[in-house]
């Protein structure tokens, strides 16, 4: 009878640790996503993410699975490396993944992502998308997260900064046109 009792105890000690993990592993939803986006990023580089947006809330956080979570291109498409410089318009995509204990949904509702723009930001697409990365090692990480692209005119103190600005991206954008 003591062995019965003995063996019984031991199946449940082992199912309440098969059992413990999986409560523990459940995500809850993100509920309501708050943030902002930046302007004033003149001089900044890609990789400096947070100048470019402020998460107000803790159930998103930066993409750490690429090299830098914020990317920068010009009107062209063409990625920008570059220091950005003010007056110049730029278009820059933010990706986001869920936070520790957070799941993304499949799809957003028109009150999930709430974001506060500063002036010369202008938000184009909110979404969520299904990607893969490759890490060092050859191994690929599937994730679900939040793509936000917009386009950011930089914003500066000085004012003849961004009539400089403006102007040698009116320049630019004559110079790249061509009829062939």
């Amino acid at each position: 009878m003591l062995k019965k009792a003995v063996c019984a105890l031991l199946v449940l000690c082992a199912l309440s640790c098969c059992l413990l993990p999986a409560s523990a592993a459940a995500a809850q939803p993100t509920g309501v996503i708050t943030l902002k986006l930046k302007s004033d990023v003149a001089g900044c580089l890609y990789l400096n993410s947070d100048n470019f947006i402020e998460i107000t809330s803790d159930n998103v956080v930066l993409n750490t699975n690429r090299d830098a979570p914020v990317s920068v291109s010009d009107y062209a498409g063409t990625v920008y490396y570059c220091p950005l410089v003010a007056g110049r318009t730029y278009y820059v995509n933010y990706e986001l993944v869920a936070a520790d204990g957070y799941e993304l949904p499949d799809q957003l509702n028109e009150d999930d992502v709430q974001i506060e723009c500063d002036k010369g930001v202008t938000v184009y697409s909110v979404q969520i998308v299904q990607a893969n990365t490759r890490n060092d090692n050859g191994e690929t990480t599937h994730f679900k997260g939040l793509l936000i692209r917009a386009s950011v005119v930089v914003d500066s103190n000085h004012f003849w900064k961004r009539v400089f600005g403006f102007l040698y991206d009116i320049y630019l954008k004559i110079r790249a046109w061509s009829l062939y």
